[in-house]
């Protein structure tokens, strides 16, 4: 990655709907080879994807909870591949530690978020024990900012 990348990854990072003329302008790199770049940054997976980011309120998720999962040792990986098809977890992280791996939960209510966790994520095959954290207030939630240059 060249300065030119980091150019054109600073705006998108910015605006991820930036037209390629605008960010052609403010780059002063050219419209062709802007595009080429993008394309480029897309084949090697250093963008992986774009997204639009959801005020979960607004859509009436009010109830957001961490979940720390140990694991049965020879299941672990069954949960691994379980975990990330439930709907409304949209993170799992495999971790260090007492426990094995936290996910966050989304739900409308406390009574929907007990239903995900019984129903849903208590029968996959392997899950031994599990710690749910609701969180009372987000205090900074917000997408990665990058440096480029570091």
């Amino acid at each position: 990655m060249d300065e030119n990348d980091k150019k054109i990854l600073t705006e998108l990072i910015s605006n991820s709907r930036m037209p390629i003329s605008k960010i052609s302008s403010k780059t002063g790199i050219p419209d062709s080879t802007v595009s080429n770049r993008i394309k480029k940054l897309e084949n090697n997976n250093i963008i992986e994807q774009y997204t639009t980011i959801i005020n979960p309120e607004a859509i009436g998720i009010k109830v957001i909870a961490m979940i720390i999962i140990q694991t049965e040792t020879e299941k672990h990986e069954n949960v691994e591949i379980e975990l990330p098809k439930l709907d409304k977890v949209s993170q799992v992280y495999s971790i260090s530690g007492e426990y094995d791996i936290l996910i966050k939960v989304w739900a409308h209510t406390l009574e929907e978020l007990n239903d995900i966790v019984n129903s849903e994520i208590r029968t996959i095959d392997g899950i031994e024990e599990l710690r749910e954290l609701i969180v009372m207030e987000k205090l900074k939630e917000e997408p990665l900012k990058v440096d480029l240059d570091g």
